[in-house]
């Protein structure tokens, strides 16, 4: 992951498969592998709400953004996503809720390859 790339979700998948993609792409995916389990969460608990999502990685960090409209996600489980995670922000927008995962990969394992 030398440069920094932002992808966005093809029409035809789910979060997960995007998420799934994308981090199967980089030279170092296990780091990143706690953000594929919280969006499958978060694509689970939005049923079948529409929503768009993107994604932007550099050798640093991966960060992960879901846009919904609807009800927004108990705040419990974001409390939980926080946790495991190194930031979580999710906030409303107008008519949309917006949720930002971000996971740092720490030096050592970003040269690992």
């Amino acid at each position: 992951m030398n440069n920094e790339k932002t992808y966005r979700l093809d029409w035809d998948e789910d979060a997960r498969e995007f998420v799934r993609r994308i981090i199967n792409a980089q030279d170092d995916c296990e780091p990143l592998r706690i953000v594929e389990q919280l969006v499958g969460i978060v694509v689970d608990e939005l049923k079948d709400r529409p929503y768009d999502a993107s994604a932007f990685v550099t050798a640093q960090r991966m960060k992960v953004t879901l846009r919904h409209q609807g009800r927004p996600i108990d705040e419990r489980m974001v409390r939980v996503m926080g946790n495991h995670t190194d930031r979580v922000d999710y906030r409303s927008e107008g008519d949309d809720w917006i949720l930002t995962i971000r996971r740092d990969i720490p030096p050592l394992i970003a040269t690992r390859r």
